[in-house]
């Protein structure tokens, strides 16, 4: 009896046992599903913030500042203008960014540390461009962007890097023009490639047309910056804001056509104000209510900060209705507001070619994120504009606004240059605008050169594709010239793989030659390119040597003492001015250059040789300018890779016990130990 007593709490024991086990693995289970269900709600908020953060429109971007001090700046900046136009934009920086301020000749030096700005930033950027000189001997750009980005002081970032380039020269390291030939393809070949992996803009702004357009063009384009050249230090100010306004969501207020006043609306929190100062008087902004406020009247709401051009008003809190300012010379250049509502105009590339159309896209957002009422969205209208760099206005287009995302399809324009795009929100009780500045670029690039072989000259052509829309097989190229006895005669350059090139004979130099593109895009729509003067670089002995040895031979070889003697002609014919190929006169920014005295008289080198190596490189993809968040990706990437673990313990719990259950469960066949033997 006893025996089957014990029998039966050995079954009871071990029922009891699975029994156990089974709620622990019930339990364990139950646990994790609660843990994947956590795992996968945090996942979907942290998402759903960062579509709300990318909509709120926050500007969590980082801003470096590089400013070319070499001894040319003299020249094309007597006035030091650089110094009101760098103290107006670091003044404009929004506080949720973070920026830098190098400057640079030989080398790069950083003049404001990099950080968050704040008041204390802005004080020691104020104080930095007081002390900017003109005292370097070289320009090395490339060194520069190295230094912004790359640098031991370049402090990492996550977050979108903007980076606005000044300079009025071209790649100058050494006293070697090859050297110079060298550290100019590394430039566009190798740093710029860094700038375009890593999704960093360059904005390159080119002081006076003495500065290399070209490279300073490709730059900005390759890594959808924006690129431009002000004529001569008044108008820089307004090209540093161009470059800001491509950087930064900037809100702004718009200003009467006199430009003396401009309204503020009910919800705008704060302004900042940019007057600037045409004659001696002082400057003095008027209130709604008739209030006159000047720099000696600065208080707890008002900053006023004064440069020689230029006086920036910020005002907290500021009176609903028209402001004015007082004097007759004086001009409201801006007005940036600060408000609940926000606006965003959008683009795919801040670069486009000839005939390319262009999507744009407007953003409605408040501290909440994305308007969604619709009885409020039909309150308001869009008013999109277009205008070109003489102000002529190319595009206008009326929007009703149904919903806070409003996409907009620009035409393609048939004039390159650079071109102010507005969208102006409008509402029976308001008015705010955001503008974008963008290029419209040739569909092609070519090089074109002359030289001497035997008792003949040789000329080639290349041209390259730039505008990757451009259906090639259905595309031709053709180029006419005119020799020195006015006979005309016209040529086809014939496709090999993906560009156009030819070359033939001529024994005499030719007179002029143009070049012409008909093409068709993937799309079907025409695109028509012409060059009426074509510029053609005349290559002598030496400048082929020295290219062959600046493709071969690394800087760091070559002896900085030696000075290459070389004579060339070089022809830039303009549409404008004419110049006949067989005189040989060198273009205007050429001109500037060798009249410019340099730092240490060295045997002047014709500068011609830097276009000889251009080194085109393929257009990025680039699908968006505006700000993201990277950090949120990574952390869902985080939680995902813990929710793998989790499930991979689960699996092997499961495993465990059902190898644990096979090794308990007694065997039928046995006999038992109780149970008395035959």
């Amino acid at each position: 009896m006893s025996d089957v007593s014990n029998q039966l709490d050995i079954k009871i024991m071990t029922i009891f046992s699975r029994l156990s086990s089974l709620n622990i693995l019930l339990s364990s289970f139950v646990i994790y599903l609660l843990l994947f269900a956590y795992l996968l709600l945090n996942a979907n908020q942290v998402i759903a913030q960062t579509d709300n953060t990318n909509q709120q429109l926050d500007n969590q971007i980082d801003i470096r500042i590089l400013v070319d001090v070499s001894g040319s700046m003299k020249q094309t900046d007597p006035l030091n203008l650089r110094v009101p136009a760098l103290q107006v934009l670091t003044q404009l920086l929004p506080e949720q960014a973070q920026a830098g301020v190098w400057e640079f000749a030989d080398d790069a030096n950083l003049v404001v540390p990099h950080g968050p700005i704040d008041d204390q930033w802005r004080e020691l950027a104020l104080a930095a461009a007081q002390n900017i000189r003109s005292d370097g001997q070289y320009t090395d750009i490339g060194g520069a962007l190295q230094a912004a980005a790359f640098g031991q002081q370049a402090t990492d970032s996550k977050r979108k890097l903007h980076v606005i380039l000044l300079t009025d020269g071209m790649v100058d390291i050494a006293k070697n023009e090859v050297v110079n030939i060298r550290a100019r393809n590394d430039l566009l070949q190798h740093i710029t490639q860094q700038y375009v992996e890593a999704g960093a803009l360059v904005h390159a702004i080119g002081l006076s047309y003495a500065a290399d357009e070209k490279t300073l063009s490709d730059i900005a384009r390759r890594t959808d910056g924006l690129f431009a050249v002000a004529e001569n230090a008044n108008q820089l100010l307004d090209i540093f804001l161009r470059a800001l306004d491509n950087s930064v969501l900037t809100q702004q207020a718009p200003v009467s056509e006199d430009r003396q006043s401009f309204v503020v609306n009910s919800d705008v929190e704060s302004i900042t104000v940019v007057v600037e100062k045409k004659g001696s008087q002082e400057v003095a902004l008027q209130s709604p209510d008739g209030e006159v406020i000047s720099a000696t009247e600065a208080s707890q709401e008002i900053d006023w900060q004064e440069s020689s051009t230029h006086d920036v008003v910020k005002v907290q809190e500021p009176e609903r209705g028209t402001w004015a300012v007082t004097s007759a010379e004086a001009e409201v250049t801006r007005v940036n507001v600060k408000g609940q509502l926000n606006m965003d105009l959008r683009l795919p590339s801040t670069n486009i070619y000839l005939g390319q159309s262009t999507s744009l896209e407007v953003i409605l957002a408040d501290a909440q994120g994305p308007l969604k009422d619709p009885a409020l969205l039909s309150e308001f209208s869009l008013q999109l504009s277009l205008e070109n760099e003489q102000q002529q206005l190319q595009w206008e287009q009326l929007v009703a606004v149904t919903t806070a995302a409003t996409k907009i399809a620009m035409p393609a324009q048939q004039e390159l240059g650079l071109y102010r795009l507005r969208s102006r929100l409008l509402h029976p009780e308001m008015a705010q605008e955001v503008e974008r500045s963008l290029r419209v670029h040739p569909p092609v690039e070519y090089t074109i050169t002359q030289q001497q072989m035997a008792e003949v000259l040789q000329y080639e052509v290349s041209v390259i594709p730039l505008f990757k829309q451009l259906d090639l097989d259905a595309s031709y190229v053709t180029v006419t010239g005119q020799d020195a006895a006015g006979n005309r005669w016209q040529k086809s350059i014939g496709l090999k793989v993906d560009k156009w090139q030819g070359s033939w004979q001529e024994e005499e130099p030719l007179q002029s030659l143009s070049l012409n593109l008909q093409g068709v895009t993937l799309q079907g729509e025409p695109v028509s390119y012409t060059v009426p003067m074509a510029e053609i670089s005349i290559l002598t002995p030496t400048q082929v040597a020295q290219q062959q040895q600046a493709q071969s031979v690394a800087v760091e070889d070559l002896p900085e003492a030696q000075v290459i003697e070389v004579n060339t002609g070089s022809a830039t014919a303009t549409e404008a001015a004419p110049v006949a190929i067989s005189e040989e006169k060198p273009t205007q920014a050429m001109q500037a250059l060798m009249d410019e005295p340099a730092v240490d008289q060295v045997d002047a080198v014709d500068t011609t040789v830097s276009d000889l190596q251009a080194p085109t490189a393929s257009v990025p993809d680039v699908t968006d300018v505006t700000i993201e968040v990277q950090p949120a990706k990574s952390e869902i990437d985080n939680r995902i890779a813990l929710l793998g673990i989790l499930l991979l313990i689960l699996v092997v719990s499961m495993i465990w016990y059902r190898i644990k259950r096979s090794v308990q469960k007694p065997d039928s066949t046995a006999p038992d130990e109780h149970e008395p033997q035959v």
